[in-house]
């Protein structure tokens, strides 16, 4: 095992939207209402953050973490989160999904840094135990990704850029997580994945939020009620 890989950074890209009533998590409103859902959103958000927080101080790797925002950093959007020192702010830059996390990738891979790992905000599974497994592997495999149940992933994890995972991806449906297989095969890049995760878009995914959260026994409440 190469044992060299934590001697230079790992750069944790998190991609977020403000979340603003109205627009954050829009899916959830039919469930929670426009202000739940906007509160979910930033639970979930404050939850990622904090995790970066404690990634950074374990003193066995090397973690940089920057949030990736839409809209830019100094939008009034942001107002409500509190974002940890330690943890670095740029606007997301491109127009599509696909742009935006190619950006942040190729960002995050500079002459100091040895491995990406691009995440979103709205995966409660993704932990710091997940983020570790992500680096470890990263120091043997080109890539991994933790793949969700809707067909999408939580995290993928990159040595190296390669814009053709973000091009002619249709973001936002159930092929997301076949398509970037199948270009990770064709650029020759080894990979390793994780167990099935959940996004919470929906009022059902609410059963995977933290049992301690109470939106997550409204998800038994939908199901009684159907």
């Amino acid at each position: 095992m190469n044992n060299t890989l934590p001697s230079k950074k790992i750069c944790v890209q998190i991609m977020a939207k403000a979340p603003v009533a109205g627009l954050a998590k829009t899916r959830l409103i039919p469930a929670l209402g426009e202000v739940g859902a906007a509160a979910l959103a930033k639970k979930m958000l404050d939850k990622i953050l904090n995790d970066c927080t404690s990634l950074m101080e374990n003193r066995e790797w090397h973690f940089e973490c920057t949030l990736w925002m839409t809209p830019v950093p100094e939008s009034p959007s942001w107002q409500s989160i509190k974002i940890p020192n330690g943890i670095q702010q740029s606007s997301q830059y491109g127009d599509d999904l696909g742009e935006r996390m190619a950006h942040a990738v190729e960002q995050g891979l500079t002459a100091d840094s040895c491995a990406v790992i691009i995440i979103g905000s709205d995966c409660p599974e993704i932990n710091p135990s997940v983020l570790i497994w992500a680096a470890t592997v990263l120091r043997d495999h080109d890539a991994c990704m933790v793949p969700c149940a809707d067909g999408g992933y939580a995290l993928l994890g990159l040595r190296n850029y390669e814009p053709r995972l973000f091009v002619d991806i249709p973001w936002s449906s159930e092929h997301v997580a076949d398509l970037t297989r199948r270009r990770l095969i064709e650029c020759g890049m080894s990979y390793v994945e994780a167990a099935l995760v959940h996004d919470i878009d929906v009022a059902a995914d609410l059963a995977y939020l933290p049992s301690a959260w109470p939106e997550s026994r409204l998800a038994m409440h939908i199901r009684t009620e159907k």
